[in-house]
């Protein structure tokens, strides 16, 4: 049963953290039953909101009637206004794309816009209403049963996002047919979509004619796809967990990179579950993971790439690396201090050669002939371009060859800096120094940097 007392209890209970009060709340209205029974109870409750009505213009002079109903039913109950027209064909059209994803994209787009006016007025918080209920999140789960989905696919519609928009659904453990109850109770009038009548989109086909189908052998059908939803969300905490748990053992930070060894990752090889509960965390698709099988076995370098980061197989092990296009780029004034990189930071002395004493062999540590250099030099990132005369050689070597010479592996190979002057490379950082600038018997002063990486 959906009353008043009910509704503000399930609230408390739901949203303990969101004061019904000392919130504005953006409520989206169709002008039909749900948004319109959701808009009263938060009317009767006192809470501060803002309807927005979208017009999507697909149902002809239907669409201008449920405007004008919406911005009727604002006035009576003088709240504030948000409405606009859509050309939601056209953008599906455009975009190459159904009228449904469309319509969602433009009104997600939309409400974001007005989160945010409505937080730049001083508003410190801000939540988007959405008037799903216990109907809808049956028809959402069969959608993805018979679509193919994991087990988070069958927890259906949560009642809290807040990854895209700030999204609460407080109406969704109520049945279509307790809010039509307590829409009688209250006199509620509202429009109807015709829409929802007709059998053309699956949500339609499994609302009008397979649920009722399902509900002469299962009478209790709706009220049984709910409770194995909760038992699922239930379940769903527990694999979470043990997948959290089992990652968390696995991966090791090494030369500052995420790693995971390949024999830890094997333990569950051909485990979606497992996997999927890694890669989604790094923005890969549920359509990568027989790929991402692929990786463990492929050659040294491979990798995968998803829209924020790259899994890169090196020796025994997987890399979760962030696909971090930005280049280093310092200028250094003068020879003396501290210069902090990306992955690290150098500290720079110039000191007479008398006084200096032995030189440290160590590849961190490079001394310059500071007589030879003229500033400012320069901190970059290698390029396939460069080469040096490595210390010890009388001829130039192309950068690349060197750097592969060494065995590092692709993500410390990307991150290596150089120190140069003009065009000439004066030290590959934490490698080796070019031996044109080496400390001689001539020098008289020298330039000491120890690079410290501090990943």
């Amino acid at each position: 049963m959906l009353t008043l007392e009910i509704f503000k209890t399930h609230w408390e209970k739901k949203f303990p953290a969101i004061s019904l009060y000392n919130t504005h709340f953006l409520i989206a209205i169709s002008g039909g039953i749900d948004s319109v029974a959701l808009t009263y109870l938060m009317h009767l409750v006192g809470a501060k909101y803002t309807l927005a009505h979208a017009n999507f213009q697909l149902r002809g002079e239907e669409s201008t009637r449920d405007e004008k109903f919406v911005t009727d039913y604002a006035n009576r109950l003088h709240a504030p206004m948000k409405s606009s027209k859509f050309e939601t064909a056209a953008y599906a059209e455009t975009y190459k794309m159904g009228i449904q994803q469309a319509a969602r994209e433009i009104r997600y787009a939309w409400f974001d816009r007005l989160l945010k006016e409505i937080q730049a007025q001083g508003n410190q918080h801000v939540y988007l209403l959405t008037a799903h209920h216990a109907d809808d999140q049956v028809e959402t789960t069969l959608m993805q049963l018979f679509r193919g989905t994991g087990l988070h696919g069958l927890t259906g519609i949560p009642e809290q996002r807040n990854d895209v928009l700030p999204i609460l659904r407080p109406l969704l453990p109520y049945s279509k047919t307790e809010i039509h109850q307590f829409a009688k109770e209250y006199s509620l009038t509202y429009v109807e979509d015709s829409s929802n009548e007709k059998n053309d989109y699956t949500r339609n086909l499994i609302r009008n004619k397979l649920i009722p189908s399902m509900k002469e052998v299962f009478p209790q059908v709706v009220e049984n796809v709910l409770d194995t939803i909760q038992r699922l969300k239930e379940a769903e905490i527990i694999v979470e967990a043990s997948v959290d748990e089992f990652w968390k053992k696995g991966i090791k930070i090494k030369k500052g990179i995420p790693t995971i060894s390949i024999p830890h990752w094997k333990k569950v090889r051909n485990n979606h579950t497992y996997t999927w509960g890694l890669i989604e965390k790094y923005n890969f698709k549920p359509t990568q993971i027989q790929e991402v099988y692929k990786l463990l076995e492929a050659n040294n370098g491979a990798y995968l790439a998803s829209a924020t980061h790259r899994f890169i197989k090196f020796n025994d092990a997987i890399q979760l690396v962030t696909n971090d296009s930005e280049k280093e780029h310092l200028m250094i004034p003068i020879g003396e201090g501290i210069l902090k990189t990306k992955y690290g930071q150098l500290q720079m002395e110039t000191i007479e050669v008398n006084t200096m004493g032995a030189i440290d062999a160590s590849s961190s540590i490079a001394y310059l002939d500071a007589d030879a250099l003229e500033f400012p030099l320069l901190i970059r990132s290698w390029q396939i371009t460069d080469y040096f005369y490595p210390l010890g050689l009388r001829k130039k070597k192309k950068l690349s060859h060197f750097l592969g010479s060494l065995k590092l592996s692709p993500v410390v190979k990307e991150r290596v800096n150089v120190l140069t002057m003009g065009d000439k490379i004066l030290w590959v950082v934490g490698q080796r120094i070019d031996d044109r600038f080496k400390v001689t018997e001539k020098t008289k002063w020298v330039l000491k940097i120890t690079y410290q990486d501090t990943l």
